[in-house]
């Protein structure tokens, strides 16, 4: 571990001083993450959400909801292969990877102009990796898998392991401040402007897209029974996608840093090297009778390991409380999206 992070300091160092190789590492990682999300979407959906598009097995059981511009795709083309029954099966990854990309054309936009230009960027690079992975990714190691997972474990590991998947794919995009499309980039959005966690705009928007789903099946199957089963396999996905989500995205939560010093300097400082201000409170050592100052600061959860490497390099003896907050209201500096 210390030579990890002395060549990560070395590394940092070395790429300040060469903006060009900064910009490249930036945006190199971010391009790795951002196909890798797209991979874990579509391994998840293959294998455990409707692993009828990668196996022709009737033991795995039926498909779930993914919710989103997904889910929204898969309630279409129920609807397309219910209408017209003559079509070959072997068309329902073009026809849902298609749906897909069409529904996110509208949203795009609204991340061009509402968020970004990296952002919309990247989004678009998710869900043109996600139609590219989805008519690409064929094998055995779908249907083994998801033939296995259905024969141990049944439907409820199926949603957890699924929602896992899609909740691990969205949280990595937020992460380098992307989304993975869909009703993500309208969750991202709203969370961004509000500055808030976004798991639970993305749960209101996919409950009413599972709803759609399971009347859409229920009346082309005539099984309502089924299709209600369904629904509540993918209600447990999507509020699997959620938590994972709000684990992993940690960009809009909020901690407050209390520091007791005895440094008067420590204050200006601090909020030179931290973009949030700070509350100053005199005070008075119960054991020692010396003269304290107590420095109450809120952060972003992501910025608590730098602010208190600060503190404790400018005062060694300083002694620091870090609480986390459930909400924050007020002017509160947020690192703007690009």
């Amino acid at each position: 571990m210390p030579f990890m992070k002395k060549f990560s300091k070395k590394l940092n160092s070395f790429a300040y001083q060469h903006i060009w190789l900064k910009y490249i590492l930036d945006y190199g990682f971010a391009v790795l993450a951002t196909v890798f999300s797209a991979f874990i979407f579509v391994f998840g959906m293959l294998t455990f959400l409707e692993p009828a598009l990668s196996s022709a097995s009737e033991n795995i059981g039926p498909a779930m909801v993914s919710g989103g511009s997904s889910g929204a795709a898969q309630v279409i083309k129920l609807i397309i292969f219910s209408i017209f029954k003559n079509l070959d099966t072997k068309n329902e990854r073009i026809i849902l990877s298609s749906l897909y990309l069409l529904i996110n054309i509208p949203l795009l936009i609204l991340a061009f102009k509402g968020v970004g230009l990296r952002f919309a960027i990247f989004t678009l690079l998710n869900v043109g990796c996600v139609f590219l992975f989805t008519n690409t990714l064929k094998g055995e190691l779908f249907t083994k898998l998801a033939e296995y997972v259905s024969d141990h474990g049944g439907m409820l590991t199926r949603a957890l392991f699924a929602g896992m998947c899609t909740g691990i794919s969205s949280g990595i995009a937020y992460k380098i401040d992307s989304s993975a499309g869909g009703f993500d980039i309208i969750s991202f959005y709203i969370s961004a402007k509000k500055s808030t966690l976004a798991g639970k705009y993305g749960m209101f928007i996919n409950g009413a897209i599972v709803a759609s789903f399971a009347l859409v099946s229920g009346l082309t199957n005539h099984d309502f029974a089924t299709a209600i089963g369904g629904a509540l396999f993918s209600f447990v996905y999507l509020l699997t996608v959620m938590m994972v989500i709000d684990v992993i995205n940690i960009r809009n939560k909020k901690a407050k840093i209390e520091v007791t010093t005895s440094k008067k300097d420590l204050p200006q400082l601090l909020i030179a090297n931290i973009p949030h201000g700070a509350t100053l409170v005199e005070a008075k050592g119960a054991f020692t009778d010396n003269d304290r100052l107590i420095i109450e600061m809120v952060v972003s959860t992501t910025e608590i390991k730098r602010s208190v490497n600060i503190i404790k390099t400018l005062d060694p003896e300083s002694f620091v409380v870090v609480t986390s907050l459930s909400g924050v209201y007020g002017n509160f500096h947020m690192k703007p999206i690009k």
